[in-house]
């Protein structure tokens, strides 16, 4: 393959395709790499595939076969099986397919789109304990999730996922024995006097309408007003723990599913310094972009929910204009070509964030979602719990990197995407502060894992290994 090109994107989601697309029809070189083994990323996974499409509505269906065949028809270069771990202006650092590589572009996009906003709770590590997103992966992927489809499955949480989920759940067979709403009640009545703009996008709308009358046609025990989730068992999830109104329940389930929102993939950006600001409502940070995804480097761009989080066609139409922006960085069109290739898709996207601002209030998360106790488990890579996080701000730590240093939080693997936001969130309330005080942990890269000998190949190869 070509190791120089014009434009690289980074991620095989709405945002990528459509990235790829747009600038291979201002007529740039493009070379797309993504980490799965198909187009789609987590909207459109498996969409080439008959039983990633019958997860999908129809509308849903016919917009992703329609993006993947675009992308596949524009001539732009695909790597997929290709794990990105280190990035700077101009050059991405990978291994593709297990060999070490380094490809360079004169302008980069990145599209890593959004993920579940992990929380930890007691006995969130048991075998039986899921995120709803990575479930619904496992269901379209053809796998199950338990070997007896009759056995009890929990849903818990708050956020649009679960909706999705419930209802491929229910296409699937699969029992749900309990719903358990954790949304706060304050928060979703600020969102009433925005739903009238819903009607703005009656699409989307029609979806969500959809999604929940087959929901209700389910018949899913609903229990609202919950907190303090556990999960109970021994070697395996065998009872759900919830409390409501000062009271305890328990429910027999030998799986557990529990989604609290979308937040940005913000490693990448992060591990480069550039500027993030906090959402004081929906509890994440997010990169400073100007409206086509232009960071403060130059040459880099970012597209899709990785930069705030308004949904798949909204990423889509993100990075059409990332991809016109970044053809015009490179002179390949002009000025007014830009802003005539933009217009419409500048248009859209701004009615889409105006018809889906409740959404922003309606899934807000709980402002106690992250008051667990000592003893439950936040970082998995170093096995430290929260009694430890707040021990070390008891001890004079007042922010995060003071506390990963100290309790070594964050330090494994996942460089904190697993831990972060709870270690931020706890050590907030600790300090009695918000979490914009305490700020958030510094990335290094290597952002992913890589073998020390893929590393070592990559800038020092051996004779037969030369490119």
């Amino acid at each position: 393959m070509n190791r120089r090109t014009d434009l690289l994107v980074i991620g095989a989601g709405p945002a990528g395709l459509a990235a790829a697309v747009s600038a291979r029809d201002c007529g740039l070189e493009v070379t797309l790499i993504d980490e799965q083994a198909a187009p789609g990323g987590q909207l459109f996974r498996n969409i080439e595939s008959p039983l990633g499409q019958q997860a999908l509505q129809a509308r849903e269906r016919a917009q992703g076969m329609e993006l993947v065949r675009a992308f596949r028809a524009s001539g732009a270069a695909y790597c997929p099986k290709t794990t990105i771990w280190g990035l700077e202006p101009g050059r991405v650092s990978c291994t593709l397919e297990g060999v070490p590589a380094t490809l360079e572009a004169s302008a980069i996009i990145v599209a890593p789109g959004a993920m579940e906003r992990p929380v930890p709770f007691p006995g969130w590590t048991l075998p039986g304990v899921m995120g709803a997103g990575g479930a619904d992966i496992l269901l379209r992927s053809g796998g199950t999730l338990d070997k007896d489809p009759a056995a009890p499955v929990v849903l818990a949480g708050n956020g649009p996922l679960l909706l999705l989920l419930a209802g491929h759940l229910l296409q699937a067979g699969v029992k749900i024995v309990a719903w358990l709403d954790t949304g706060c009640w304050s928060q979703r009545l600020r969102a009433l006097p925005l739903m009238p703009a819903a009607a703005l996008d009656p699409a989307y709308l029609n979806k969500g309408v959809k999604m929940a009358l087959q929901v209700l046609k389910g018949k899913i025990p609903l229990i609202r007003g919950v907190s303090d989730i556990r999960a109970l068992g021994e070697g395996q999830l065998e009872q759900v723990s919830y409390r409501k109104r000062g009271k305890r329940y328990l429910l027999g389930a030998a799986t557990l599913l529990r989604h609290e929102g979308i937040i940005p993939r913000t490693h990448i950006l992060n591990s480069l310094r550039i500027e993030h600001h906090w959402d004081r409502v929906q509890r994440y940070w997010y990169p400073l972009l100007d409206q086509d995804g232009a960071t403060s480097i130059a040459g880099l761009f970012l597209a899709g929910d990785a930069g705030y989080v308004h949904g798949g066609d909204a990423s889509q139409l993100k990075g059409s204009m990332s991809g016109v922006a970044a053809a015009r960085y490179l002179g390949v069109i002009s000025k007014e070509e830009a802003a005539d290739r933009s217009a419409a898709p500048r248009k859209q996207l701004q009615t889409m964030r105006i018809s889906r601002g409740y959404l922003r209030h309606l899934f807000a998360p709980h402002p106690q979602l992250f008051k667990v106790p000592d003893e439950t488990m936040v970082c998995r890579c170093e096995c430290v719990t929260a009694g430890e996080i707040r021990k070390a701000v008891a001890e004079g730590c007042t922010e995060v990197n003071e506390v990963k240093l100290f309790s070594r939080c964050g330090m494994g693997p996942c460089q904190g995407r697993m831990c972060g936001p709870a270690l931020a969130e706890i050590t907030a309330a600790a300090c009695s502060t918000g979490v914009e005080s305490v700020g958030s942990l510094r990335i290094r890269q290597p952002f992913r894992p890589v073998s020390l000998e893929n590393y070592c190949d990559l800038h020092h190869p051996l004779p037969d290994q030369q490119p």
